[in-house]
């Protein structure tokens, strides 16, 4: 190898592109959109006082659900993270992202398991979808892990440690050789 192809600053592998762009979908987009959706249904319902059955609907728009306020300030963290994991700078940021995509991973594996815990409120009624929504849950939990293993296995394959380091390291080989 040649000494300019030494100082030739690695570009991003797409194997690592595509790592940050999937997490930044399921770990900041996903329930950033889920927090304005359920926002939004809320706003609707609030000007609605009394349905025709009896029930009411409505009340604040002040957001006190745990499952989707720490999803959500941990998503605004998080696409602080992958901004930096993407341009790759400081070199440190490689294992920051690593972090982060296992404390998230681990996060909506516990927000889930707690959900499950939780009985069902009879004051709400009965769902016909809450089963629909327990295998969401388990997806995404699903999709957690593998976009996790992923990312751990991908930012600690040679070409990603060389974006992150800025350099190429010289090959054992030719230096052998050299000597």
């Amino acid at each position: 190898m040649q000494k300019d192809e030494l100082m030739q600053k690695p570009g991003r592998p797409l194997g690592l592109s595509l790592a940050i762009i999937i997490s930044v979908v399921l770990f900041s987009l996903l329930p950033i959109a889920q927090a304005i959706f359920v926002l939004s249904l809320r706003q609707q319902f609030q000007s609605i006082e009394f349905l025709p059955g009896g029930g009411a609907i409505g009340g604040d728009l002040i957001v006190s659900d745990t499952n989707m306020i720490v999803p959500v300030i941990n998503g605004l963290i998080f696409l602080v993270i992958a901004a930096l994991a993407w341009r790759g700078k400081p070199s440190a940021i490689r294992f920051v992202f690593m972090a982060g995509v296992v404390y998230l991973t681990l996060v909506t594996i516990l927000l889930t398991v707690a959900s499950f815990m939780e009985p069902p409120s009879l004051e709400q009624g009965l769902d016909s979808g809450a089963q629909f929504m327990d295998s969401l849950l388990v997806g995404r939990v699903v999709m957690s892990v593998l976009v996790a293993l992923y990312v751990i296995w991908y930012v600690n394959r040679g070409p990603a440690r060389a974006f992150y380091r800025g350099y190429y390291l010289p090959d054992p080989a030719e230096q052998a050789n050299a000597s």
